[in-house]
């Protein structure tokens, strides 16, 4: 990733005190992290055109690759490439109709920032996994990424992740284990709840039910519900992981 490109769709965005107000780009600055491929045009889109362009790249990509990616960003920190197992997982379930999408038929995405959502998944892993926007972004960049193979270090840590899900206590709600977490992987509080959002994407952390109260105020969206005793999804880990887990 070209640090220049980068460090310019960050300035874009992103300020020692946060978010910026006023999203602007130095146009001279913007065709050079185009060129990198760090930032686009706006785009336009209508959801059979998104759907389309999701169907080709599931095709394409490979789910050992996606595997690889997010194991290997344990310790590389390549967040951009743990992203991908979320919008692979998301984007395979809405398109295979076993989960419903918040946007019609007829909606069109129009004019779309994607310099925004691409600053979000290399600074966080992204934020909007349940969109299918995001989910074309996200996809389409990693195909385009040349992934290393997951060292022993990163197998030991998906394995020190599970087991410290597994080990929750009945009734645990997800800022226990996301406090829980720093004991087996590195990162601030933020990578932690965005790992373990990811995981819900994809059900390995699957709320058993539904019909629980929540803790009011939080910014939880997969794992909202999910409790100590749910553990973890065996199946799914054993689909996506199974090579390195047994």
């Amino acid at each position: 990733m070209d640090k220049k490109a980068k460090s310019i769709l960050f300035k874009t965005y992103w300020s020692s005190q946060g978010w910026k107000r006023e999203y602007e780009t130095d146009p001279v600055d913007f065709e050079y992290a185009k060129s990198k491929g760090l930032m686009f045009d706006p785009i336009s889109l209508s959801m059979k055109e998104i759907k389309s362009n999701l169907k080709s790249l599931l095709n394409q990509i490979e789910k050992e690759k996606i595997t690889n990616g997010f194991l290997s960003s344990l310790s590389n920190k390549r967040l951009d490439w743990r992203s991908a197992l979320a919008s692979y997982f998301n984007a395979k379930l809405i398109l295979e109709g076993k989960r419903e999408f918040y946007r019609p038929e007829i909606f069109k995405y129009e004019n779309e920032d994607l310099n925004v959502l691409n600053f979000e998944r290399i600074k966080w892993s992204g934020v909007r996994h349940s969109d299918l926007l995001y989910n074309y972004l996200d996809l389409k960049l990693f195909e385009q990424e040349n992934v290393s193979k997951p060292t022993e270090l990163d197998i030991q840590t998906f394995k020190d992740i599970l087991k410290t899900i597994n080990d929750s206590e009945n009734g645990e709600y997800p800022g226990k284990l996301r406090d829980r977490l720093k004991d087996v992987m590195k990162g601030s509080k933020n990578e932690r709840h965005t790992i373990m959002e990811i995981l819900g994407c994809c059900e390995i952390l699957e709320p058993k039910s539904y019909d629980r109260p929540t803790t009011g105020r939080h910014d939880w969206a997969f794992v909202e519900y999910w409790r100590g005793e749910d553990k973890f999804n065996k199946k799914i880990v054993d689909e996506y992981f199974g090579q390195y887990v047994k």
